[in-house]
């Protein structure tokens, strides 16, 4: 059996992976760049005050500073904006891989399910036939019973006892009785088996 190794998905993980950290370093970038222009505006406003207040030029270089955080904002802006794009169009070169992968990943677990099925199959087969079996001797069993007692019992007058309903199965249960327990297989037992991850707790009832 091939073993799998996922390596197109360890891939796209570290592409998502990176993605996001490098959108949560912009988002980061933006947020401290608005904050440097917010401070950087408003000084920039006090030396225009000042310059008229005092009759003196402006500190030009107050305005070329605001000028370039200006343009690294709106760059990180930018990349901010694409990254997604720039992730889905990564993504999409990868999904013939990624749906290659998820094949071969049901390959190679398709021996062990095959097996676990062989297995179920050959116990309800086993089942059945127990089933069988049961039925074709509760039958003689009954036959005998009638044909041993019947008249005995109509002579002496005793109660007549139908041996149908003795040692009796019914694939009529819904569910296990709590003052009964039958072999048959019941909806609630394949619920709990299937849906619930449990043996009902009277398994053990006919290992006597």
């Amino acid at each position: 059996m091939k073993l799998f190794k996922g390596d197109a998905i360890k891939r796209v993980n570290n592409l998502l992976d990176k993605g996001e950290k490098r959108r949560a370093k912009l988002e980061e970038k933006v947020l401290k760049l608005k904050e440097e222009e917010k401070a950087m505006q408003q000084a920039v406003m006090d030396d225009f005050n000042l310059s008229i207040l005092e009759d003196k030029d402006v500190d030009k270089k107050l305005e070329k500073d605001l000028n370039k955080v200006r343009e690294e904002l709106k760059a990180a802006q930018f990349q901010l904006s694409q990254i997604d794009a720039v992730i889905e169009s990564e993504l999409e070169k990868s999904k013939a891989d990624i749906d290659r992968e998820r094949r071969e990943f049901a390959q190679s677990k398709r021996d062990e399910f095959q097996e676990m099925f062989d297995e179920l199959n050959q116990a309800k087969i086993a089942y059945l036939e127990a089933i069988v079996k049961y039925r074709k001797k509760h039958s003689v069993y009954a036959n005998e019973h009638s044909r041993t007692f019947r008249e005995i019992s109509r002579r002496l007058g005793l109660r007549t006892v139908d041996p149908r309903e003795q040692f009796k199965l019914s694939i009529g249960m819904r569910y296990q009785r709590s003052e009964y327990y039958s072999p048959i297989l019941t909806p609630d037992e394949h619920r709990d088996a299937f849906l619930e991850g449990r043996v009902t707790s009277k398994k053990d009832a006919f290992k006597n």
